[in-house]
């Protein structure tokens, strides 16, 4: 096992979020699937750091820094020395790319290629090349640096024997950020070369750290945040519980620093959970009559799944029932649970069990499953062999759940939401007790209503004032998070239908986010068999009052777009391509990947560019951000369907801005019963 790594794959990161060594980076990687949270504090700045390890070779990370922080801190309060033009020398967001060139053998060192600045303003501007090693309990490090990790330089830049441009690096910075700084990478007359070394102690989970940086801190020490710096850093590092590190250094001979980092697999399996509510699991006796249809359904409606009727045909010989899940992240598992409670309650002369699946009363696939000999247990086959297909026409049903309609539910709960990287407060948060109410009218009519009520705000401390040269369609968040920390997030009118075999349609009407009401329709061409499906929008919407009532702002518009979706299959990617107008009334197209897990996590990126200037659209030169989905299921005791779906965007700016995710868009809600990922979840259903 390689020192970089715990049993769980949790890589040991750097004071920038990744894998390496104080503020050196190493070769070292997590694990396909693993996220990485950091903070460290020191006096050149406080650095926080998300990372993810999107495939087995590559890691990415976007940071978040205040320099200086110790003179200036927004948290705390303290003010500027007296008279000083360098107590607050800036935020910076940057973003960095690690890849792995080759494994490490025993022979040979792991080697990676990494840029420190990828779309940032140039603050951390640097690129690698760097070695690791593992010696016995030791874990060695050495690489070659270009940029900030040139200043301490030790050699002619190698890319100049391919190019004279490459002994020359441009002046200047990232400018307003956002994009490639692709005539610095690698450039430079000359490199720089970095090392270190972890030692792992035997008796306790503790590292021994040393580095040698090639960053003199020229930056930092002109502005008079530090006085001269050493190359030397040394420190130790402790992880009380796997993914968990807390580490103390002393770093460059003139500061103490602080990092905290904890790690979460997101591939993890989700542990295994009783059906909701179910008995004891012993098998149910054979009814001679009807009454086994009662059983079922009350055991299913107990495991969080409805059957909505039943048909015996071939003599009772087959038996079709249609269901719908409410409760399990995996459609393959409410089909498990479905075929569990078959095994259990159906007739004797059941010899084949068809089942359709379910949404928003929208048939949207079928499951074929032939029935073994009856036997005393009545027990599931470890492995199911089914036959997996679009949804199938029903026959007459022999029997029906009777639900009344209207129904609905009622729940209440706490929602917490961050205010993210604002220039002078990089961290706010508001908790907030929350109403949500949802009806079923039938016939694919439903509706849904939420209401926060403040309990605690920290967002009365924002004080930045939209400067936008576009409408202002995001940017006045300030008011509505201020005037409207309670109020009414969400009421609205839905309808949901099937036209055809692979055609689907959602129109909605009210309150649908935050910022906007109006009427909206959504259609989606989804073939079950293919992993390529279209769908297209369009939104008449005006802006709200501040204070979240029903009052309207004057402005308004139509938005929508054309997308074209693709499961990818490769690494369990999704691919999104969205083309269209948007809120600002801006016209171009947003790119989006999302990697999905059987858990129910999935984590994406996505890029919006449109007809609006990089200088008009201001700070950040186009809209970007990260995409997280979290599920319920995963902290829950029981099966929850549900999750938490969250977009973390570096700067908040007007061009290039869809509705928020209201109601969900049918590609996304449908998902889980697409042919793919029903046949990638084995052994959970194993196809025929």
């Amino acid at each position: 096992m390689l020192l970089c790594a715990s049993s769980s794959g949790f890589a040991q990161v750097n004071d920038f979020g990744v894998g390496g060594i104080l503020d050196i980076p190493s070769a070292r990687m997590s694990e396909e699937g693993v996220l990485n949270t950091t903070y460290s504090r020191k006096d050149i700045a406080d650095i926080y750091a998300i990372a993810y390890q999107p495939l087995p070779k590559l890691e990415a990370a976007f940071r978040y820094t205040i320099f200086n922080a110790r003179e200036k801190s927004p948290v705390l309060g303290k003010p500027c020395f007296q008279g000083a033009d360098y107590c607050d020398i800036g935020r910076d967001r940057s973003f960095e790319l690690k890849y792995r060139l080759w494994d490490e053998t025993d022979v040979l060192p792991s080697v990676a290629v990494g840029i420190r600045d990828l779309v940032g303003t140039g603050a951390w501007g640097a690129e690698y090349v760097v070695a690791s090693k593992e010696v016995g309990r030791l874990d060695l490090t050495l690489g070659l640096g270009w940029g900030r990790l040139a200043d301490r330089d030790v050699a002619d830049n190698p890319f100049g024997y391919l190019s004279d441009r490459f002994e020359t690096r441009p002046g200047g910075d990232g400018g307003l950020g956002g994009r490639p700084a692709t005539r610095l990478f690698f450039r430079g007359e000359r490199v720089g070369l970095f090392g270190g070394l972890r030692y792992r102690l035997k008796q306790w989970p503790v590292d021994v750290v040393a580095a040698y940086t090639s960053d003199s801190y020229a930056r930092e020490r002109n502005f008079g945040t530090v006085d001269e710096t050493s190359p030397l850093s040394f420190g130790v590092e402790w992880s009380p519980s796997p993914g968990v590190r807390v580490g103390v250094s002393r770093q460059q001979g003139n500061q103490w620093a602080l990092s905290l980092s904890a790690a979460l697999d997101t591939a993890a399996a989700t542990a295994a959970k009783s059906p909701n509510g179910f008995g004891n699991g012993n098998a149910a006796p054979i009814a001679p009559s009807g009454d086994w249809w009662l059983g079922m359904t009350n055991d299913a409606e107990a495991s969080g799944l409805l059957l909505r009727h039943y048909a015996l045909l071939n003599d009772g010989r087959t038996l079709q029932l249609r269901y719908s899940n409410g409760s399990y992240q995996l459609e393959a598992d409410a089909v498990r649970r479905i075929l569990e409670l078959a095994e259990q309650y159906a007739p004797v002369s059941v010899v084949n069990v068809a089942l359709t699946g379910d949404w928003a009363e929208m048939p949207t696939h079928s499951i074929r499953y032939q029935r073994r000999q009856p036997s005393p247990s009545r027990s599931l086959p470890p492995e199911v062999v089914v036959d997996i297909g679009p949804a199938q026409p029903e026959m007459t049903p022999t029997a029906s759940r009777n639900f009344q309609y209207p129904n609905g539910a009622i729940g209440l709960g706490i929602d917490a939401r961050a205010y993210l990287f604002d220039p002078e407060f990089p961290l706010l948060y508001r908790l907030s007790a929350r109403v949500r109410g949802e009806v079923d009218f039938g016939g694919g009519w439903s509706g849904s209503a939420i209401w926060s009520q403040k309990i605690a705000s920290q967002f009365d401390r924002i004080t930045r004032e939209s400067e936008s040269a576009l409408p202002a369609v995001r940017t006045r968040l300030k008011e509505y998070l201020q005037q409207g920390e309670s109020g009414l997030d969400e009421l609205a009118l839905i309808h949901r239908q099937k036209w055809a075999s692979s055609l689907y349609s959602q129109t909605y009407a009210g309150v649908l986010e935050e910022m906007y009401a109006g009427v909206g329709t959504e259609w989606l061409w989804r073939p079950f068999d293919s992993n390529v499906a279209l769908g297209a929008n369009i939104n008449w919407v005006a802006q709200r009052d501040f204070n979240k009532r029903l009052g309207l702002q004057d402005y308004n518009v139509v938005t929508g777009h054309a997308t074209l979706y693709w499961a990818s299959g490769i690494h369990d990617f999704d691919v999104a391509i969205h083309a269209g107008r948007y809120l600002a009334g801006d016209w171009g197209a947003t790119i989006e990947v999302q990697k999905r897990f059987a858990n129910g996590w999935s984590v994406g990126a996505f890029a919006t560019f449109t007809d609006v200037p990089f200088s008009k659209f201001g700070e950040g030169s186009f809209d970007k951000g990260l995409i997280f989905r979290i599920p319920f299921d995963l902290y829950s005791p029981k099966n929850v369907r549900g999750a938490y779906r969250t977009i973390i965007r570096p700067i908040n700016r007007d061009g290039g801005r869809m509705l928020d995710n209201w109601p969900g868009s049918l590609w996304e809600n449908l998902r889980g019963a697409h042919s793919d990922w029903l046949l990638r979840n084995q052994p959970r259903m194993s196809p025929r």
